[in-house]
């Protein structure tokens, strides 16, 4: 015999309690107290209760499903590690709730805000993700203005908006100071292009850094590109070319320290030895590889995982619960 799928009332009637607060247990609603809403969920995890989303879509307009438009940089070698590891973070921020994450990949060529005009008119999502963000950036202005909730990756300098991100200028001033003590004078910043806010907010740590130390900022030191490791070990061949090359690098990500590893390993093995790497990472890549590189170390599990829980809370609670949260990344030396 089929059983009967387990409906509001039927949850109602076997706990003793109203079918609105039924509902407003299984929503998450805050007046409702903490141990209705465990009771609550307990009884509807027992008799199998499923909530009829097609419904809820019909009455509210609700999708359930939110979007997470990611700058992506295709590579002739290999893929972005950390890409994957954010991408595990953002789905595992909606687990336990009823909404998904659709991934929208979007070339670095393409034109950002066409694609996010175009992801807009498709109608399926009640909710956004940007990374890469720029300051005063086109895509959030366009998101915002029709009332659509948005989490960043990275700060904007516009209201209204949640975001998570990392110290920049931290993670930047704190590796440049490693190598500093390391004994280095001669420094590389490899970075993203300067058109994206982290970029800034790195050069700017760099700087100071240097600053502290008494040591002249260099221009041509300092790389500004589209970070994929063929592009960025061509670069640095360039740079160990300069009369008065670098020996320290402090590279924006995994691609960028890998790319710059492998330019370095050109060099005679005397001058490899006294080459310094500290890379910002979100993965623990260099756990496993050789030669050991400290790194400033966030995460990008728990930032994806915090980015999309940010914004189902944004969707069910409204503006009030946009949350913009800025975190430091952790020196780990090797």
């Amino acid at each position: 015999m089929l059983r009967r799928t387990a409906d509001l009332r039927s949850i109602a009637d076997e706990l003793g309690i109203s079918i609105s607060t039924v509902s407003r247990a299984l929503k998450g609603d805050p007046k409702v107290t903490e141990a209705t809403r465990a009771r609550v969920n307990e009884a509807a995890d027992r008799l199998g209760y499923r909530r009829n989303l097609r419904g809820v879509n019909l009455r509210t307009g609700k999708t359930f499903t939110l979007c997470a438009q990611l700058i992506s940089n295709p590579s002739p070698d290999f893929g972005d590690p950390a890409a994957m590891h954010l991408i595990q973070g953002l789905i595992a921020g909606t687990a336990g709730t009823e909404f998904k994450v659709v991934i929208r990949p979007v070339a670095n060529t393409e034109d950002q805000l066409q694609a996010c005009r175009e992801t807009v008119a498709d109608g399926r999502f009640d909710g956004f993700i940007l990374d890469h963000t720029e300051p005063d950036d086109r895509r959030a202005h366009y998101l915002l203005e029709r009332g659509l909730p948005l989490v960043t990756f990275g700060r904007t300098g516009i209201d209204g908006h949640g975001s998570f991100d990392i110290d920049n200028e931290d993670a930047a001033l704190v590796a440049t100071r490693h190598l500093i003590a390391a004994g280095h004078t001669r420094i590389a910043l490899i970075g993203p292009p300067e058109r994206f806010a982290f970029a800034s907010q790195r050069l700017a740590g760099y700087r100071r850094a240097l600053a502290e130390a008494g040591i002249a900022y260099d221009p041509s030191l300092a790389v500004a590109m589209d970070i994929d490791v063929r592009s960025v070990r061509e670069r640095v061949d360039l740079m160990l070319q300069l009369p008065n090359r670098p020996t320290g690098f402090v590279s924006s990500n995994e691609l960028a320290t890998v790319g710059t590893i492998r330019a370095c390993r050109d060099l005679p093995p005397a001058d490899y030895a006294r080459c310094g790497f500290v890379s910002r990472d979100g993965t623990n890549l260099f756990d496993y590889l050789q030669p050991p590189v400290s790194s400033l170390y966030f995460p990008l599990l728990e930032a994806g995982r915090r980015i999309s829980s940010g914004l189902v809370s944004l969707i069910q609670h409204g503006a009030g619960q946009a949350a913009n949260e800025l975190e430091r990344a952790r020196l780990i030396p090797r």
